[in-house]
């Protein structure tokens, strides 16, 4: 690893989101300074936050939803990402309820783990999603308290293993879950939490905001954004359900070995994209017990 330290950006974009917001705010200001954390807001409808002073905010016009709609933002972030390079070393884009650490038993900081980006272009970090299990865990959530104290229940989704740690640009693929970089480079000890289903309460009302938007903007069927924009209320609450039929949650020590393996052996190029994907982990409903060594963290 490099002895210098390394200069690191952090990008998202959101619109209406202030519980996440606040959450990547507080989450990453407490690594580096408030001048590295870049927010885009998306319409000029959008009011900065309070609790965001002190961050880098763009306020951007809002777009049409229509066919292509996120395909041309998730390229809009891509050329934001290759801007920033420019001036920092790694950047790291991610949506707003996506939240990476690293895993206490390794010993090595935030700062230390995304600096190797440096040395090898782009680093995946594994992904877990935070579920609630409401039969479980049936308080509402507290903010002002650890997350996952509250909601200490993940699934494992291979899909949110985003390539979104760089230190060269890259280009994406629709919601930012593959890029053109050849090399996978899924890192041992950072963790990518996707807090999407962290409360079934906002689950719900945040779907049925994404269903209006999707309503209007696809007459005809055609893609505007990706797969969780198109799910409806009542899909989402079934699947929160069937969590609860598959049995209580698993105890893991968080390795997940056998998962990263699949994933890195199934690494491939789509032909028709250029875009290289790892290997699926088809665990759609098993969810496992966070260790004590998280629940801290964010």
């Amino acid at each position: 690893m490099s002895s210098a330290p390394a200069n690191i950006a952090f990008v998202t974009m959101v619109r209406d989101d202030h519980f996440f917001l606040r959450l990547w705010v507080e989450h990453y200001a407490r690594h580096v300074p408030r001048q590295h954390l870049f927010i885009l807001l998306d319409g000029f409808d959008q009011t900065p936050p309070d609790f965001a002073a002190g961050c880098q905010i763009i306020t951007l016009p809002r777009s049409t939803p229509g066919p292509g709609w996120d395909m041309r933002r998730w390229k809009m972030l891509a050329d934001f990402n290759a801007t920033l390079l420019g001036r920092f070393d790694v950047v790291v884009l991610n949506d707003v309820d996506e939240i990476i650490v690293p895993d206490p038993a390794s010993g090595i900081s935030l700062l230390e783990a995304l600096a190797r980006a440096r040395e090898v272009g782009v680093i995946t970090p594994f992904a877990v999603e935070v579920v609630h299990r409401y039969d479980i865990c049936p308080d509402p959530l507290d903010p002002t308290q650890p997350i996952l104290r509250q909601r200490p229940h993940v699934r494992i989704h291979s899909s949110y293993s985003k390539p979104c740690i760089t230190s060269l640009p890259v280009r994406w693929s629709l919601g930012g879950h593959q890029s053109d970089h050849p090399t996978l480079e899924l890192d041992p000890a950072l963790y990518l939490f996707h807090l999407r289903f962290v409360d079934r309460g906002m689950l719900l009302a945040r779907q049925a905001t994404r269903q209006a938007i999707m309503q209007t903007g696809n007459p005809d069927g055609a893609i505007v954004a990706g797969p969780g924009w198109s799910d409806t209320v009542d899909e989402i609450s079934e699947f929160l359900l069937s969590l609860q039929t598959y049995g209580h949650p698993a105890e893991s020590d968080f390795q997940f070995g056998w998962q990263r393996r699949r994933m890195t052996s199934g690494w491939r190029r789509a032909h028709a994209t250029g875009m290289w994907h790892q290997g699926k982990v088809n665990n759609r409903s098993r969810t496992y017990i966070v260790p004590e060594r998280f629940r801290d963290l964010i």
